[in-house]
């Protein structure tokens, strides 16, 4: 594990300014999708790509500027192209496993799909795909690493790597709901963690995190999303 800056770093009011922001802000978000047209999933699917990145960034802020008011910190720092080559091919081995997860789910429980709006914007055309794929396949790794793991598997590395790598992937997991995405987020957020706890760096998480949705984008545009 890499060693630690010396001086302040997240703690437990990180962690809980972070996770009651995230909730806060994503009620918040919610409620102003209520008032967009129910009708149009396209349109639904280009702002809910987006909730992600809107929302972990505004945590993130608030757990940020609480104390430490620093970037260095959380993560921010330079790591070698080496580690984000190989966080490049983490990626696709994570798309690799979604499919494994999903397929099995399909068998047990039968097709669900929870994201089908963002399905919906993928295949709208050029330009919602666009919109979604920037905000699901961009915006939304960065604002959720800075957090989950910027923050929160970052403060629980104290504890040792159960605690943050399995137990902050776990936050992740519940954080994005109970259905076939809990696996899926625990997976991924396994493999971000094990990033972070080898490299200090949030940047190996992010491109992770952002070649993994864009498979899913892609997939879904293509019409080759098992759920959807």
């Amino acid at each position: 594990m890499v060693a630690d800056d010396k001086g302040e770093r997240p703690g437990w009011p990180e962690i809980l300014i972070g996770l009651a922001g995230y909730v806060l802000l994503l009620l918040t978000f919610a409620l102003l999708m209520g008032l967009l047209p129910h009708g149009d999933p396209v349109l639904l699917g280009m702002v809910g790509s987006t909730a992600g990145g809107v929302v972990g960034i505004g945590a993130f802020a608030a757990a940020c500027g609480f104390r430490i008011r620093a970037l260095r910190p959380f993560g921010f720092k330079p790591v070698s192209a080496r580690w984000l080559w190989i966080a490049a091919g983490l990626g696709i081995v994570g798309y690799c496993l979604n499919l494994g997860i999903q397929y099995t789910y399909m068998i047990w429980f039968g097709s669900d799909d929870p994201q089908n709006i963002l399905h919906a914007a993928a295949r709208g055309g050029p330009l919602p795909f666009i919109l979604s794929f920037l905000g699901g396949a961009i915006l939304t790794p960065f604002g959720e690493e800075i957090l989950f793991r910027g923050i929160i598997a970052n403060a629980l590395n104290r504890y040792g790597a159960f605690a943050g790598i399995v137990l902050s992937s776990i936050i992740f997991g519940l954080a994005h709901g109970v259905s076939v995405i809990l696996p899926i987020a625990i997976m991924v957020g396994i493999l971000s963690a094990i990033l972070f706890r080898a490299t200090g760096s949030i940047w190996p998480c992010v491109v992770l995190h952002c070649i993994y949705n864009a498979a899913n984008s892609v997939a879904s545009a293509s019409g080759f999303a098992p759920m959807g």
